[in-house]
């Protein structure tokens, strides 16, 4: 029998707290296992149900999401957290990014959306929609033109393989693992190697810090 996915809900709106229970009670694989209505409640319940996953809202009282991830990211790593939220500005995005926030959907998302989501960021993988992630390198872009920053190889920088540059590139267009397994004719396992190597040839913690990294630096091309 497949184990459920052990869900806490963090908004300091209790209808959109009760409505998203009803939603994802229609889902037998998750489980929602506790609310809370602001981020010092929120970290209170991580401590005490052990979450797979929080879904957070980003602008609360007492503590917003972004910092309460960054503390939820700093003192319980296994939790993941999916920033859910009204905003699509790029900017929330790349803090929530920053935060340590392995997955971004927008509250007027489809219900199946949402599930995906869940089920992608509790399996390890990142979810942001695509027009969310183009907004993300539209502003790194933006901010490399402004400030005239350029790709600078560091010394002793571990080259990325063939096969790793084209795993990092399907990161950047949002595939998940088995999406890139598929693309690249290779396994589920292969793929998961090769995003461990990545990560640790590019110093960060997660697919999205390293597509955001690789369009920064050049690496890859946003829209390739």
């Amino acid at each position: 029998m497949e184990t459920s996915i052990r869900v806490l809900i963090v908004d300091d709106h209790s209808l959109l707290r009760q409505g998203l229970v009803r939603l994802l009670d229609l889902e037998s694989t998750i489980d929602v296992v506790g609310q809370a209505a602001d981020g010092e409640q929120a970290l209170e319940k991580v401590e005490e149900l052990a979450p797979d996953v929080v879904l957070m809202d980003i602008n609360m009282p007492k503590l917003n999401g972004i910092e309460t991830t960054r503390q939820i990211r700093r003192n319980w790593p296994k939790v993941r957290v999916l920033a859910l939220t009204i905003h699509d500005d790029e900017g929330y995005i790349s803090e929530m990014i920053r935060a340590g926030a392995r997955g971004y959907v927008l509250k007027d998302a489809e219900p199946d959306n949402l599930y995906h989501a869940i089920r992608r960021v509790c399996d390890g993988e990142t979810y942001f929609p695509p027009e969310l992630m183009e907004k993300v390198m539209e502003r790194y872009h933006r901010l490399n033109t402004e400030y005239g920053q350029q790709r600078v190889d560091r010394p002793g920088e571990e080259p990325l393989t063939r096969r790793e540059l084209e795993v990092l590139e399907c990161i950047v267009k949002g595939l998940s693992n088995r999406d890139i397994a598929g693309a690249l004719f290779i396994s589920e396992k292969t793929v998961k190697n090769h995003i461990t190597s990545l990560l640790r040839k590019l110093n960060v913690t997660d697919r999205t810090q390293a597509a955001v990294l690789a369009v920064q630096q050049g690496i890859v091309k946003a829209g390739s």
